[in-house]
């Protein structure tokens, strides 16, 4: 599991091992699950 940290303008950096492991590629769109915690 992976920690991100939301940015003043509400932004999130998804980490490199994440994106390489999923393909995420610049311009695709990803679906989101929140979770309280």
């Amino acid at each position: 599991m992976e920690t991100v940290t939301v940015s003043p303008k509400y932004q999130v950096v998804i980490p490199r091992a994440i994106r390489e492991a999923l393909g995420i590629r610049p311009g695709q769109k990803v679906q989101v699950i929140g979770r309280a915690g």
